[in-house]
């Protein structure tokens, strides 16, 4: 079973291993998805993120888990137009109706967690998009705010104090979040969530400068092979993201439950070292 940790300052306790449940609605078999779904809480992954505007994996998670969903704490997202909605992104009237949405389509009474979805520094700082997440959460429809973004984006979201949780991009390619976003996070005592955790399963495309087994890797190898990380980029990707203590949950989406069983099985070889990590964090230098 996998390691379950404290997300931020909430009640939620997450798998260090989350489910992105981004890709589930574009059109793999059914029977498929169901099974992917199914496997979740054998794998130990109890954290979902996913988000009004996602095809329809809002549905397939209520129509598969319904009555289970009590075993996870669930992460959706608002503000963004979907679903045939008219009006302004980010606009009370939208996500107020993104989240009645978001509950009808999952079969419940209250959200564990919704995510302003990636709106911009000027929208956070207009203030009613915030306003609009904080009455749901008044109202009792929605048990925990955050925001999902990254850059100067975050910092005004952390800098607000009214967020729970960040979900922000951070991984062995892009390490942009580590130097002010995560430290900014963790004095606010903010859940995090790291998105993209793996790079998108491209460590690293061989026309890529920081290809893995190109010379950008070379200062690392070594070091890379004595910790059983060098014949497995996704490991090695996703043992560096996990290896930061203030990423609470790095979620990883699949549609193939081959492929979940191999990420939980990643997620499960622990922490790199010290030394590693400062050797790959020298690589942003290069970036």
């Amino acid at each position: 079973m996998e390691k379950l940790t404290r997300l931020g300052a909430t009640d939620l306790q997450v798998s260090r291993h989350g489910f992105g449940a981004a890709r589930i609605g574009d059109g793999a078999p059914l029977d498929q998805l169901e099974g992917l779904l199914n496997s979740l809480l054998d794998l130990g992954i109890t954290f979902i993120d996913t988000a009004d505007c996602y095809a329809e994996s809002e549905e397939l998670i209520g129509r598969f888990l319904g009555d289970r969903l009590g075993g996870f704490s669930v992460a959706t997202k608002c503000g963004c137009i979907t679903g045939g909605a008219q009006g302004e992104p980010y606009s009370r009237a939208i996500i107020e109706e993104s989240i009645e949405r978001s509950l009808k389509r999952m079969g419940l009474e209250c959200l564990d967690l919704v995510f302003l979805h990636t709106c911009s520094a000027e929208v956070l700082r207009a203030g009613e998009a915030t306003d609009a997440l904080l009455r749901a959460r008044d109202a009792g429809k929605v048990r925990y705010v955050g925001y999902s973004g990254d850059d100067e984006d975050a910092l005004q979201a952390i800098s607000m104090g009214v967020f729970d949780a960040l979900q922000v991009t951070f991984n062995i390619v892009n390490q942009g979040a580590l130097d002010q976003v995560l430290p900014a996070a963790e004095r606010a005592g903010m859940g995090v969530v790291a998105k993209r955790p793996i790079a998108n399963a491209r460590l690293l495309p061989p026309d890529s400068p920081q290809y893995h087994d190109g010379p950008h890797w070379d200062s690392v190898r070594e070091l890379l092979i004595d910790e059983g990380a060098w014949d497995d980029p996704l490991e090695c990707a996703l043992r560096f993201t996990l290896s930061h203590p203030v990423i609470n949950s790095a979620i990883i989406g699949t549609t193939d439950p081959r492929h979940a069983r191999e990420n939980a099985r990643r997620a499960g070889a622990g922490a790199l070292s010290p030394q590693l990590l400062d050797a790959l964090h020298s690589l942003r230098s290069t970036e």
